[in-house]
């Protein structure tokens, strides 16, 4: 499938993005179109297409069939350093032998750009990602974040039209991940760049990007805002992957589900079997006779008995059996409130519209 260049309807366009490995699939008939200035994130599992999918925007691998068009330009066939690309690694890939202000300046130097420009361009990006006052240092000298935000510098002196992250946090911390997210995102609005993030992880995925491309087996599953993508999930793999959710299998009448002789209320007319999923944190739970679940006429109210649970520090989750299926609950801990016993018999209601309801595969 070819795209139309003169008028793509995205600063970077792909149509038909498609790679084949001997005996495999890795990316199936990829359309997507970003906006200029958007930050997409590819996000999905390992194997499902996503880095294979930034390698062939990149230049650094060859797309067995479709089209890759950036600013109306098609750069399918172009080669990497053509492109106008900025590109961070998960691993950095600085060079060890060189200073921070080297590493910076390296690509503005392989485009013959003059000694005295470089070095006031590579130093502007050093201060963009506060590093200034580091510039001597080599990458050994840094910390993880450091040369994470090196790496970050050396993609942006060059001004790219498009700026491409490969998994670049998986290799830090929890809490230096927390704080490069914010950067990161701060950074590629300040500049409005249009950018791709790669990503495993679905909280980076949410919190710091305008729209989510959710891929699974080499093909697209869905494209939204993250709001879209958890609250509208268009597939029970989208629906599962993006946030947590209890799944229960059953056979639906109109407006209800029977799953083992369970009887559920759900959104919409359906009819055969059907996947209903609901999120964790959406189940209201209280102990039985003590009241606080179960209130409000437009809700599914079951009871049950807590058969385990995990304290996380911010959240209690709790397992709960419950008509004969199991029910993943999510607490916001609280000072006063220590954890129920296992055996507590408690009752369970959530929302109508807080379920989300799937068709079965047949």
């Amino acid at each position: 499938m070819q795209t139309d260049v003169a008028n793509p309807r995205g600063h970077l366009s792909l149509r038909g993005l498609t790679k084949r490995f001997e005996g495999l699939t890795a990316v199936d008939h990829l359309d997507l179109d970003v906006a200029k200035g958007e930050l997409v994130a590819f996000l999905g599992p390992s194997g499902c297409g996503k880095s294979t999918s930034l390698r062939m925007i990149a230049g650094l691998s060859q797309a067995t069939s479709g089209t890759i068009a950036i600013g109306g330009r098609d750069v399918t066939n172009v080669p990497p350093y053509r492109r106008d690309i900025g590109l961070v690694f998960q691993s950095y890939a600085l060079f060890p032998h060189m200073t921070v202000l080297k590493n910076v300046m390296f690509g503005l130097e392989m485009r013959k750009v003059s000694a005295a420009e470089a070095e006031r361009r590579a130093r502007e990006a050093i201060a963009l990602v506060q590093l200034s006052g580091r510039e001597d240092r080599r990458p050994a000298q840094l910390s993880g974040g450091q040369q994470q935000r090196v790496a970050l510098a050396r993609a942006l002196v060059i001004q790219p039209s498009i700026l491409l992250f490969d998994e670049p946090l998986s290799n830090l911390d929890a809490k230096l991940r927390d704080e490069m997210r914010a950067e990161i995102r701060d950074i590629q609005k300040r500049l409005a760049i249009t950018s791709i993030f790669v990503t495993h992880d679905q909280v980076e995925a949410l919190s710091m990007c305008d729209k989510v491309a959710v891929m699974n087996g080499g093909r697209l599953e869905q494209l939204g805002t993250p709001f879209e993508l958890y609250e509208r999930p268009a597939t029970p793999f989208v629906a599962s992957f993006v946030g947590r959710t209890n799944r229960l299998s059953g056979t639906a009448t109109g407006e209800s589900v029977d799953i083992g002789g369970m009887r559920l209320a759900m959104p919409g007319r359906h009819a055969g079997p059907v996947d209903i999923m609901i999120r964790p944190h959406r189940i209201q739970m209280s102990v039985t006779g003590q009241g606080g679940a179960g209130e409000g006429a437009a809700s599914n109210r079951i009871t049950g008995t807590i058969r385990s649970s995990s304290y996380s520090g911010d959240l209690l989750q709790y397992d709960v059996a419950a008509e004969g299926q199991v029910f993943r609950i999510e607490r916001v801990t609280r000072s006063i409130e220590p954890p129920l016993d296992n055996g507590t018999p408690v009752d369970l209601s959530w929302q109508i519209g807080d379920t989300l309801v799937f068709e079965a595969a047949r």
